[in-house]
């Protein structure tokens, strides 16, 4: 009894920290409530270092062998930190990367430790739960408090939920269908997670993200294919062929009929403007080719090389709309090369077993893929508190044992 209530609780502590991670409702209510950021660390951030901390000391300690191999199985990941690390001696702003890399390194660790102390069907379910508590809120806030939940102009009518912005909202949806799709298919309580899956699609839908939503659609396809495609028969090499040519079909039809795509999505052809902002950048990669700028250390506004920027566009953005231009602005090709290693490590880990249809393999390449694809509009790699730097990690790591059958 005692340790299946030290279970439940661990396990609430750790849905606390994944959605301080998804920027669950504390933004909103500060923003709504007029609560500017003060100087240092927040209560909320001592709380999640201070537990972050402490479980991967126990991970450590109770699971010391199991910690070391798969710390051996995930050496790109940690190249890639100790490169960030090392960009603190050139720099543009020497104690900004510092900060930034011990907290990017810790929730890595965080996502590490989470992949050795749970199953992977345990973690899924943790994630699920989560994001359905997140996504449950959203909607009683929209019944009950409008004025919080539904964005005005320039996006009237699009909900926010209880996040700060719609793309938030829209994003942490998106990953809902993922989680509550797989958990459709390997879990006894089919229900619930059939509702789930119905209150995402909801909440993607009126949260009006244009990314988001297209990326659901990929995603959707592939994972359709690599759960059915098996079962005809087909041979592995057909699978990625037929997957293959299906995305290929669909980005060439995306092509033919880009304005017609944008017309629908409310978008114009310069992608919100981001088209303008990668050109501006693109001269800018030059000067630091292979090492960049240091992370976290390009976009300081009229302070830092992101000045050169501002001078040719019409206005000012806080980071390049590409995590994989960030990540090169930031720690040069160098860096670019090593981050694409940990985003690609799930299809080296995961790949054979997701063609043959395996569940727990194809949660992984669709997980890892996911992060892959939403950086290229946006750009959420290895942001400190962010939930899709711990989800990159997660997916990017191999421990030994895994569910057979799955």
């Amino acid at each position: 009894m005692v340790k299946r209530l030290f279970e439940v609780a661990e396990k609430i502590l750790h849905m606390v920290v994944l959605l301080l991670f998804m920027d669950f409702f504390l933004p909103l209510w500060n923003e709504m409530r007029g609560i500017e950021d003060a100087p240092g660390m927040e209560p909320e951030q001592v709380f999640m270092v201070g537990f972050i901390l402490a479980f991967t000391t126990f991970v450590g300690v109770t699971a010391p062998w199991k910690s070391v191999r798969t710390a051996r199985r995930t050496l790109l990941l940690w190249a890639l930190l100790l490169w960030a690390a090392l960009s603190f001696f050139w720099s543009e702003a020497p104690e900004m990367t510092l900060r930034r890399t011990v907290g990017v390194t810790l929730a890595a660790v965080y996502a590490v430790a989470l992949r050795i102390r749970f199953s992977d069907t345990d973690f899924s379910r943790l994630l699920g739960w989560t994001v359905l508590v997140a996504l449950g809120t959203s909607l009683v806030l929209v019944g009950v408090a409008p004025h919080w939940a539904v964005m005005e102009f320039p996006h009237e009518g699009a909900w926010n939920g209880a996040f700060l912005h719609k793309n938030v909202l829209g994003r942490i949806a998106a990953l809902g269908i993922l989680f509550f799709a797989f958990l459709c298919w390997i879990d006894d309580r089919r229900a619930l997670w059939i509702g789930a899956l119905v209150l995402a699609a909801v909440c993607l839908w009126r949260s009006e993200s244009a990314s988001s939503l297209v990326l659901v659609c990929v995603l959707a396809g592939v994972g359709i294919a690599l759960r059915e495609l098996p079962k005809r028969g087909g041979l592995s090499g057909s699978v990625s062929l037929v997957v293959a040519l299906g995305l290929a079909t669909v980005g060439f039809y995306a092509v033919l009929n880009f304005d017609l795509i944008l017309q629908l999505l409310k978008r114009d052809v310069t992608l919100t403007g981001r088209t303008p902002l990668w050109a501006a950048l693109l001269p800018i990669l030059h000067d630091r080719f292979w090492t960049g700028y240091g992370f976290r250390a390009f976009w300081l506004g009229w302070e830092g090389p992101s000045a050169e920027v501002y001078k040719v566009m019409t206005w000012f953005p806080e980071h390049a709309h590409n995590g994989f231009l960030d990540l090169w602005l930031e720690l040069g090709c160098v860096g670019v090369l090593l981050g694409l290693g940990v985003l690609l490590s799930p299809l080296a880990f995961h790949g054979r077993a997701a063609m043959q249809g395996r569940p727990l393999a194809v949660f992984w390449v669709l997980l890892g893929l996911f992060v892959l694809l939403y950086n290229l509009p946006e750009s959420y790699f290895m942001r400190p508190n962010g939930i899709l730097w711990l989800l990159a990690v997660a997916a990017a790591t191999a421990p030994e044992m895994q569910e057979k059958g799955l």
